[in-house]
């Protein structure tokens, strides 16, 4: 840290990098995105393959993996013209689908090292900024999913995550310097106004890493990861790659947002369309449940800091809230379709009384009338439908006021 003659310290040069996270619903996931891209570099590519390859075994475990649940493509670097001095000049985009059709837009923009700067970086990730390094890729994003039939969730469910890292500053002089910096960009808070110290406080012990000198911190809105004081040998002073210790965060950070988006999408149809029928609601039980299967934890190894950020972002990114819903949404249709079945019922009931009942009548009307009249059809007829016909009113009218 160094300090600007007779004033305030000078923020610290760091490494940084972003990554963009976009949710999208998905009308395929087999289909191979239109990008206009170049190809990674052979070294990065095979590199950024088998970090993730094994951060997902590790996590997920190996069987979740070869089920094919979630796929992780990396479709290529994107070039970024004219985004200014200090601004990332590439992203390198990935592409993860989920099987229950969503899927995310992962693009990481890796900047060369510079001074900490808030300020400068909530413009670059400001979704309302027509400038900024967000909006600029969705042009290329919309194009790209034209194939995968994709629909954009974001502007709503956009999601990014910085990580930072300080290589000549202890973690405790970031902190304590640049402490307010670092929980307005995990606010995503472009306002001038100051935080309170009791809000940063507070923000700063929602602590997730294990690693000494280093923070990870879960937000609703965007996620960030520090390492200080600290020669990472994954993350140069130019990084190229998301660094090998925040590769855990972001893999269960990416389960998370797809379990939103498909929760998400799910009751966004239940509510455009509820099914008519009891097969239409038992088939999106199925799928809900296939859904739900990451939120219920049958894939996380159960280390502590998955149970930490997975717990946390339940909650942060409304998951809890939105299977609660969803649940409560599906027992309504279900007690819905419930009642509409047995009304049918009850009114078939109804019919095949008044029908049987009046039948009856009839048989018994013939007989009396076969004895009176042995030789004349017509009258035993008129006098088995005519009993038939009024029996049956006088039990429909009967009986209507009954069930009433």
């Amino acid at each position: 840290m160094t300090r600007a003659p007779d004033g305030p310290a000078l923020p610290p040069t760091v490494s940084v990098g972003f990554l963009l996270i976009f949710p999208v619903r998905l009308a395929t996931t087999n289909a191979t995105p239109a990008f206009d891209v170049e190809a990674m570099p052979a070294q990065d590519a095979a590199a950024h393959d088998a970090a993730f390859a094994l951060a997902e075994e590790h996590l997920l475990g190996r069987p979740f993996r070869e089920g094919g649940r979630i796929r992780r493509r990396l479709i290529g670097r994107l070039a970024l013209s004219d985004s200014g001095p200090g601004a990332p000049a590439w992203a390198d985009m990935t592409l993860i689908t989920h099987s229950a059709g969503v899927g995310l837009w992962e693009a990481w923009l890796p900047a060369p090292p510079q001074p900490l700067d808030a300020s400068r970086w909530l413009a670059w990730l400001d979704a309302d900024n027509p400038e900024s390094l967000v909006t600029r890729l969705w042009p290329a994003l919309a194009a790209a999913g034209q194939p995968l039939g994709a629909e954009p969730l974001w502007p709503r469910l956009y999601f990014p995550h910085v990580i930072l890292r300080a290589r000549d500053t202890p973690l405790e002089t970031l902190l304590e310097q640049q402490g307010e910096a670092m929980v307005r960009l995990l606010f995503l808070d472009r306002s001038r106004l100051p935080l309170k110290p009791a809000v940063v406080d507070a923000t700063l012990a929602e602590d997730h890493c294990a690693r000494q000198g280093g923070l990870t911190l879960l937000g609703r809105r965007a996620a960030l990861d520090v390492l200080a004081a600290g020669r990472d040998a994954d993350y140069p002073e130019q990084p190229r790659l998301p660094p090998q210790p925040a590769l855990p965060f972001i893999v269960t950070l990416e389960t998370l947002l797809l379990e939103r988006a498909a929760l998400d999408g799910l009751y966004a149809r239940l509510a455009r369309a509820a099914p008519q029928s009891v097969e239409g609601l038992l088939a999106l039980k199925r799928e809900v449940l296939g859904a739900l299967e990451e939120y219920y934890g049958a894939n996380f190894t159960g280390s502590r800091f998955t149970d930490s950020v997975t717990i946390a972002g339940e909650v942060l990114l409304g998951i809890t809230d939105l299977v609660d819903a969803l649940m409560a949404r599906l027992d309504a249709v279900g007690f819905e379709i419930t009642t509409r079945y047995q009304n049918r019922m009850t009114r078939l009931q109804f019919w095949l009384t008044i029908v049987f009942g009046a039948t009856e009548i009839g048989f018994i009307a013939s007989g009396i009338a076969t004895w009176h009249y042995r030789t004349e059809l017509g009258a035993v007829l008129a006098w088995t439908i005519g009993a038939a016909v009024a029996s049956g009113l006088l039990l429909a009218l009967v009986l209507r006021r009954w069930i009433r």
